[in-house]
């Protein structure tokens, strides 16, 4: 099976050698994955108040070590790929440094509202001094822009609004029935990130029922486990292909140089 979000220590928040993420993915039986690490802010001239993504100069390196490691293990197929924030005002500047680089996929992600990191633990109690019915739809209102971006060929983890298990006590359903039509009308993938089983809201993004509502829409999915340590790499992978299958799906998808393809499950 695959695992498409793997990071590597050049974000500054995740351990280990790239060539530990691998062979754990051979430990594990993956055939197919794919290194996704954060995409230098510094290059978007956003400057975060914690480092969390690689430095601008660490980036081509990146590349050529994610080939590297395709050439030389020939049991697996190890893909480029990239997560990247979405920063609102700065699309064009985004697509036009996404040209310049042979990625075969780009996940976009919020991690940033108004300058604060709500996916960092460091803020997490910021939560606390929220109108959460608000910050939710603050939250989607800025996941319809990424979608409507263009930018993106993956949405990454596009419930993480409820990594620390802060949730409004209204409805959320409206929200999801959104944000799936809007993926389905930009020909968006989505992933089933495994990496909120781990995470204070113990369950995967997204949503069980959220899920449900993206097949319901034929939106296609990816799966990734957002490793940051080897250890983490295809982590509930079981579980998340028996969340995909009783929501209906029956295949995931793969990328090569942003064209997309499928594997059953």
């Amino acid at each position: 099976m695959i695992d498409l979000h793997l990071h590597t220590s050049r974000c500054c928040h995740a351990s280990g050698t790239m060539e530990e993420y691998v062979e754990e993915a051979r430990r594990k039986g993956l055939k197919i994955i794919g290194f996704a690490d954060h995409f230098p802010l510094g290059l978007l001239g956003y400057e975060p108040r914690v480092q969390v993504t690689m430095e601008p100069r660490e980036l081509v390196r990146y590349i050529e070590e994610v080939r590297r490691l395709n050439g030389e293990n020939g049991d697996l197929t190890i893909r480029i790929g990239i997560e990247v924030d979405y920063i609102p005002g700065l699309e064009d500047k985004t697509r036009d440094l996404l040209s310049f680089y042979p990625f075969d996929y780009v996940i976009g992600s919020l991690h940033f509202m108004e300058g604060w990191d709500f996916t960092h633990p460091k803020y997490a109690e910021d939560y606390r001094n929220k109108n959460l019915g608000e910050l939710y739809e603050q939250f989607f209102d800025l996941t319809a822009q990424l979608c409507r971006s263009k930018l993106f060929d993956i949405i990454g983890h596009i419930d993480v609004i409820k990594k620390f298990g802060f949730r409004p006590e209204s409805d959320l359903e409206p929200f999801w029935r959104r944000i799936a039509k809007l993926l389905k009308e930009n020909n968006l993938c989505t992933e089933i990130n495994t990496a909120g089983k781990d995470a204070p809201v113990g369950e995967f993004y997204p949503d069980r029922r959220f899920l449900e509502i993206c097949r319901e829409e034929e939106v296609p999915v990816t799966i990734g486990s957002d490793a940051h340590a080897p250890e983490q790499v295809g982590r509930y992978l079981p579980e998340a292909i028996e969340a995909l299958k009783k929501a209906g799906y029956g295949e995931v998808a793969l990328f090569e140089l942003r064209e997309r393809s499928f594997i059953p499950l």
